[in-house]
């Protein structure tokens, strides 16, 4: 896809709901989440498993970065995001002092629990200085 196109479109949807932008944030997360636990046929007990689904389903399903590498311990969990297009909608947005829109923090969260059946807080995201980069870090309980 075309990125200027994507990152318009992105913008476009963003101010466009900026009334309930929280609300649709989650809603598209749960979105995710309800399509990856479908894929998967349910829950994925092992960690290990789990984290190599949810990797192969946001780079191939999802698509939106060109990498979205997932970590995981056992109390931790990580989603290293490199050449995010949605990154570059939400820059657009910043740059025009609107509020951001990134459906993948709660696609996580509700993933690890709808899929890996345990409990997750945002621990933070961490973002490198470079448009397209961010490591978001949830705690697992």
């Amino acid at each position: 896809m075309n990125r200027d196109f994507f990152v318009k479109y992105h913008a476009a949807v963003a101010k466009a709901s900026e009334d309930h932008l929280e609300k649709l944030k989650s809603q598209v997360g749960s979105e995710f989440a309800n399509e990856f636990k479908e894929k998967m046929g349910g829950k994925i007990e092992d960690a290990q498993e789990f984290c190599s689904a949810l990797q192969e389903y946001l780079e191939k399903d999802l698509g939106f970065a060109e990498r979205a590498a997932v970590t995981c311990s056992e109390d931790k969990l990580t989603i290293a995001v490199r050449g995010c297009d949605i990154c570059h909608g939400n820059e657009a947005l910043r740059k025009e002092q609107k509020p951001t829109l990134c459906p993948i923090i709660p696609a996580g969260l509700f993933s690890i629990s709808r899929v890996g059946g345990r409990k997750a807080t945002l621990k933070g995201v961490t973002k490198s200085g470079v448009v397209g980069e961010c490591d978001i870090d949830y705690e697992l309980s």
